[in-house]
């Protein structure tokens, strides 16, 4: 890894006063020298393997097969693990996919109880990180490479530039509930990164005029944020009749997934924008973009990781239109590796992976396991999210944002922030629709509140689910 892929990972977790007095020379350094050699050599992996299925499933098990020898010489846990289940004389270096199958699969707590033993490297050497807990879920500890970031950066780049994104494109970012530590500042230009920072709390209409404003000041065609955040601006930007100067080249929505509604929400303010999403786990395990002509469905990079679905037994799910959990085992950070490593997300199988596709596993209707996109009936079955809501705007008339909130089994809480001019009533119309579009299998009620909380960064969940999901 070199100065330069050090100096950016660095210049990007500095504080804002720091960064704002070395933003100057950063912008200077050359866009192609500022991402770093690590950075472009995975770029043209990427794209290389992409056109060649048989060189990428070729790669795919260099890769597995250097994570498990890696894990069973330097891991004291991994060793006894790996041992005990594939036997001691095993050979890594002809290790196959379904070798793993012979392995468990590993829970957050597995890997806790481990503690450093789990490591291949000592632990002053990599960084600490944390999954947000949620859902009566404690956040989990965990341990990643330091020279990971160009790596995780190219497979980001890689998957904007679907739509068109490149290192020389700057972009509007909806992430953050304030850019400095008062929270007293909600916008500032980035010059050195090409980012325009839009506070997204409580980002109210007012907020969005002036935003809007910056936007057109700047001339930015890109949209990165939280898919709960970019509807909002959307929404506001809508009922002010208000269009960007220059309309948006691509939408860049991270985090969250992006709801059927929500996406015929961006459409009506940005119109036919290309969405280039994907889904990654902060434990870097695995990561997937989704189709640019499907929405919902997901290719995993066979570079990234190595992806499995398994039942409630754990057995693998082979057959395309069921449903299981996600099982990763990752590539990208090893000193922590992942092996099976329980996501507990769940997602629909559209293709296996093969040497054919170079294990490119393909799923669709993923479901996060921190906030879950579905609610409980009063049987105890799901209702899904994207099932709940339909896509036209003006379905959420008189409303300026909302959010479900579930205690028990069969009963929904809306809370909703009234649009000017909306009333109760316009919140009760839609809840009565929503109660017929599930059967009565739900029950809502209403609550008028101020304004709709933000979590970590300013996310806004789309449910606000208080069960315990282990239950259903």
């Amino acid at each position: 890894m070199s100065i330069l892929d050090v100096a950016r990972g660095a210049y990007t977790r500095a504080p804002r006063l720091v960064r704002k007095s070395l933003a100057p020379l950063v912008s200077l350094v050359p866009t192609g020298a500022k991402y770093g050699r690590s950075y472009q050599h995975w770029r043209q992996r990427i794209a290389t393997l992409a056109a060649n299925p048989a060189s990428a499933h070729a790669a795919h098990l260099d890769a597995l097969r250097g994570l498990l020898g890696k894990a069973h010489d330097h891991s004291p846990f991994y060793r006894e693990l790996l041992d005990r289940h594939l036997g001691s004389g095993f050979d890594y270096n002809g290790a196959m996919p379904e070798d793993l199958r012979r392995l468990p699969i590993l829970k957050k707590w597995d890997l806790e109880a481990a503690g450093d033993a789990v490591l291949t490297v000592p632990r002053a050497s990599v960084d600490r990180a944390d999954t947000s807990g949620s859902n009566a879920e404690r956040p989990f500890g965990f341990y990643l490479d330091r020279d990971r970031s160009p790596r995780e950066q190219a497979f980001v780049m890689d998957s904007w530039s679907r739509a068109g994104f490149s290192e020389t494109d700057s972009k509007i970012v909806l992430r953050g509930v304030g850019l400095d530590r008062r929270g007293r500042v909600s916008s500032e230009w980035e010059p050195a990164l090409r980012e325009l920072r839009l506070s997204v709390f409580p980002m109210s209409r007012d907020d969005v005029a002036r935003y809007a404003d910056l936007i057109d000041h700047h001339g930015v065609r890109y949209l990165y944020g939280y898919p709960s955040a970019i509807v909002l601006m959307a929404s506001h930007l809508i009922r002010l009749g208000r269009s960007l100067q220059l309309p948006l080249k691509g939408i860049l929505p991270i985090s969250e997934p992006l709801l059927p509604h929500q996406r015929a929400i961006i459409a009506a303010a940005f119109g036919d924008a290309p969405i280039a999403n994907f889904y990654g786990l902060s434990e870097k395990v695995l990561f997937a973009n989704e189709s640019m002509t499907q929405p919902g469905h997901y290719t995993f990079q066979p570079l990234y990781g190595l992806a499995e679905l398994v039942d409630e037994d754990d057995r693998p799910v082979t057959e395309p239109g069921r449903e299981g959990r996600l099982i990763g085992t990752g590539f990208l950070s090893t000193s922590m590796p992942f092996i099976r490593y329980d996501t507990h997300d769940r997602a629909t199988l559209v293709e296996l992976p093969s040497e054919a596709n170079g294990q490119r596993m393909q799923v669709s209707s993923i479901l996060p396991r921190r906030k879950p996109d579905y609610l409980i009936a009063a049987d105890g079955g799901r209702i899904v999210s994207i099932d709940l809501t339909p896509e036209k705007p003006r379905f959420f008339t008189g409303v300026e944002e909302f959010q479900f909130v579930q205690h028990e089994p069969g009963k929904v809480t809306m809370r909703y922030v009234p649009a000017p001019g909306g009333t109760e009533q316009d919140a009760l119309n839609i809840v009565a629709d929503l109660e017929e579009r599930v059967l009565h299998r739900l029950s809502f009620t209403v609550q008028q509140v101020e304004q709709i909380a933000s979590g970590r960064g300013g996310k806004r969940t789309f449910i606000d689910q208080r069960l315990d999901m282990g239950k259903y």
